[in-house]
């Protein structure tokens, strides 16, 4: 018998702006987040402090597939905040160093 998976799915995007005028994109994942549904992600996510907990609660749980759709830098720069393991934390460290930074597409 051959088994299907099925993989979390992009729902969208969602632009948070912060006061000093800067923005990021952030792909949206239901899931990542446990309590809110996937239909209020996008505006909850536009809160500079909702993108930030989101960001690093998908470094701690989001298989790489996932991790990829987020801008680099901005993963980078949540890495340090995030609770995550050792192994786990010198796995990103390793993945995201191979990345390269998108200059127009996030927060700087």
């Amino acid at each position: 018998m051959m088994r299907t998976y099925a993989f979390a799915k992009r729902t969208g995007s969602a632009r948070c702006v912060f006061a000093d005028g800067r923005s990021v994109d952030l792909p949206v994942f239901a899931g990542i987040l446990k309590h809110p549904k996937a239909g209020e992600l996008p505006r909850l996510l536009s809160q500079p402090e909702v993108a930030a907990k989101y960001t690093r609660e998908a470094l701690r749980i989001a298989p790489w597939q996932m991790l990829r759709e987020f801008p680099a830098d901005w993963l980078k720069q949540h890495l340090g905040s995030a609770t995550l393991r050792p192994g786990r934390r010198r796995a990103l460290e390793f993945l995201l160093s191979s990345l390269p930074d998108e200059a127009g597409a996030s927060a700087r």
